[in-house]
């Protein structure tokens, strides 16, 4: 867990450049400024990256926040300036971002905002250079005298987008949204339009696509003045409620039903999942699929998702296609925190073992987040710990719920101290790209990023060619000077010299050339600062050995 003083050296010459590093107490460098970075949210930039958002202390001389950005490409170059883009430094403390892809690799980000004394709603779009598109430090998507809070954002499928959030215009909770276009005007009242007011509160609401150009809404709803129940709504791409006011009810189970999740079924309609203690006891986790037109698809209140004894809580579902939807969450059945997952058919049923299968081995793990592999299957993350600090792990599941990673999950970080709220994304090539706040200062939280391929190796092209590795090689010394080679290690197995091919992070061809005998002079000049991968090949194109080295001239 530790880290190097030889990968320190390399992480700060890299500085400005920055490609992933394969180095899993390393990772990379998103946000090191002074003070606070924390409560990463990421969106994909459309072309196989990541963008990245979150609440940043840097300005502060108190506790403020501002919301900073940045972009890393596919093969982990930093696209915008050093340790992040200003989205909003306004007075007041600026909090809980949430971002979403527009169009041409741009980014719709939304936020909690203190300027005027209350919380207002807020948004900005940025675009895949880094500009900001709307007005400095963001547009007003609801500003009243009473408090708006825990903004949610999707895509309008035309540029723009379809906001949610909490409202205390009443006095109570009620659930409010506001459409905004590509160009920054508001395309519904002023204010936003109810989703739901009825009495007490309703909280926790989440909102994705319908396919129409409007969205499908999901909160917990406390109107019987007991306890929550589950409720939805569908609001069309002109921000009229299509179906009963004030919501569809989903579940209303005795007891508590909490924490909604959803996405969409791919037919205009939706999966919603949540956290239900009906049994009195303890949490498990519950679904319903619900129509364009707002009628339940399944069971009455709700498909039993996991039922197992203890608590299921912190659930996260993704859409995988018509295979249906993968659910992952936090679970106690043995009387420790574990993730497990299910995989639901798009008729209701479940695909997997019953009450889920366990995909994490840690002693403790939590917080999953799932997100497609864009071939099908899922990718999920969590935090992981073997003792007091905690580590980012992750597994892949295929199209039919099997495990594709190694047994318990694929080391993300495991830096010093505490790695936690993990984000990822896919890099469409069934691997993803993750980012995390990180405490290995050990003083503040900072941001990391880290890159898994579909395989869930960190190292770049290397397993994308099949090989008979039957010798090593290695590089020395490495990091590269005038004087390092590629060495053969058991040479007097080869009965031919074989060739060499040197690619850099892009996947582009540096150098092809032959072997000197047993080994092979790098000229230093052909290497600007990077990570570069080199491939051995007999004459019949056989990969027999394989590695890597790093210039930092």
């Amino acid at each position: 867990m530790k880290q190097t003083i030889f990968y320190l050296l390399i992480l700060f010459s890299f500085g400005a450049f920055s490609q992933w590093s394969n180095n899993t107490t390393i990772n990379t460098t998103v946000a090191m400024a002074t003070k606070s970075q924390s409560n990463v949210h990421s969106v994909s930039d459309s072309k196989g990256g990541i963008i990245m958002t979150w609440d940043d202390n840097r300005n502060s001389l108190t506790t403020a926040d501002d919301i900073y950005a940045q972009r890393f490409s596919a093969s982990g170059m930093r696209k915008w300036i050093l340790y992040g883009t200003s989205i909003c430094s306004a007075l007041g403390v600026q909090k809980s971002p949430s971002i979403v892809e527009s169009d041409n690799g741009s980014a719709i980000i939304t936020w909690e905002d203190g300027r005027a004394g209350n919380d207002d709603i807020y948004a900005q779009k940025i675009d895949s250079s880094g500009n900001i598109l709307w007005a400095l430090d963001g547009i007003a998507v609801c500003s009243k005298t009473t408090t708006q809070k825990n903004p949610k954002i999707v895509s309008d499928a035309a540029g723009g987008a379809i906001i949610v959030w909490e409202d205390s215009l009443s006095f109570y909770w009620d659930v409010y949204a506001q459409r905004i276009s590509s160009s920054g005007a508001l395309l519904w009242p002023t204010g936003g339009v109810a989703v739901c007011a009825a009495p007490n509160t309703q909280a926790n609401p989440k909102l994705d696509i319908d396919g129409l150009g409007g969205a499908i809404f999901t909160w917990q709803d406390k109107r019987n003045n007991i306890d929550y129940d589950i409720y939805a709504q569908r609001v069309n791409a002109l921000g009229t409620a299509q179906w009963t006011v004030n919501g569809v009810l989903i579940c209303n189970a005795i007891n508590t039903q909490s924490n909604p999740r959803i996405e969409p079924d791919g037919l205009n309609g939706a999966v919603i999942g949540w956290v239900d203690k009906r049994n009195g006891t303890d949490y498990n986790v519950y679904s319903q699929r619900i129509n364009s037109s707002g009628n339940v698809q399944w069971t009455s209140n709700g498909l039993s998702i996991c039922s197992a004894i203890n608590n299921q809580s912190a659930l996260d579902m993704k859409y995988i296609g018509s295979s249906g939807i993968i659910f992952s969450w936090k679970d106690d059945r043995v009387n420790s925190n574990a993730i497990y997952s299910q995989l639901v058919s798009l008729s209701g049923t479940p695909q997997l073992v019953s009450d889920g299968i366990k995909i994490s081995n840690a002693l403790k793990s939590i917080n999953p987040n799932v997100v497609s592999d864009g071939n099908g299957g899922a990718i999920i993350a969590w935090q992981d710990s073997v003792g007091i600090e905690w580590n980012i792990s992750s597994q892949k599941l295929n199209s039919t719920g099997a495990i594709q990673w190694a047994n318990g999950g694929v080391v993300v970080s495991d830096a010093t101290d505490n790695q936690i709220n993990v984000s990822q994304v896919s890099d469409g090539n069934g691997g993803a790209i993750y980012a995390w706040d990180d405490h290995r200062n050990t003083v503040d939280y900072d941001i990391y990023a880290h890159h898994l391929y579909s395989n869930g190796s960190s190292v770049v092209g290397i397993h994308e060619l099949t090989a008979s590795q039957t010798f090593e090689s290695i590089c020395f010394p490495n990091p590269i000077n005038s004087t390092s080679v590629i060495q053969i290690k058991n040479n007097e197995m080869l009965n031919e010299v074989p060739s060499i091919k040197i690619y850099d992070a892009y996947g582009h061809l540096i150098k092809t050339d032959h072997f000197n005998s047993h080994q092979y002079l790098l000229n230093i000049e052909y290497f600007e600062a990077g990570i570069y991968f080199y491939f051995l090949h007999l004459k019949d194109g056989t990969s027999i050995s394989k590695g890597s080295f790093i210039s930092i001239k």
